[in-house]
């Protein structure tokens, strides 16, 4: 893992403390804050910190797998003919947010969750 210089190195060690093991890990630095990207198990990741090393937000992208069962169950019992295509889990100190690609064969549908599995769609698309 290659940290930019301007990284903070405490927060780069602490990084590593939490996530022994992350792969293909990159550093960014930009105007107000660091990202660091990177991958465990399948699981693609990045997280945003603020200058000083406060956490700001986190995005995480997976299959069903990695979603919580009940989550899944209730994603399945409202549509039960379409089939999780991907999950982009988005995460801020207060809150989660789940992103849902759903597809069957006619149609593309993207969901909206919290994680109290209140369900809303953002949108349909028809497959070509």
């Amino acid at each position: 893992m290659a940290a930019g210089k301007n990284i903070n190195e405490k927060l780069v060690q602490t990084f590593r403390e939490s996530y022994p093991n992350a792969v293909h890990i990159n550093w960014q630095e930009y105007l107000e804050t660091y990202a660091v990207y990177f991958e465990v198990e399948a699981v693609k990741s990045n997280i945003i910190f603020s200058k000083d090393g406060t956490f700001v937000r986190a995005l995480r992208y997976y299959g069903e797998e990695y979603l919580p069962y009940y989550l899944a169950a209730a994603i399945h019992g409202k549509y039960p003919k379409m089939k999780i295509h991907d999950v982009t889990e988005v995460s801020t100190p207060d809150n989660i947010e789940y992103y849902i690609k759903l597809e069957d064969d006619k149609n593309w549908v993207t969901i909206k969750l919290d994680s109290e599995a209140n369900i809303r769609r953002m949108e349909k698309f028809r497959k070509a």
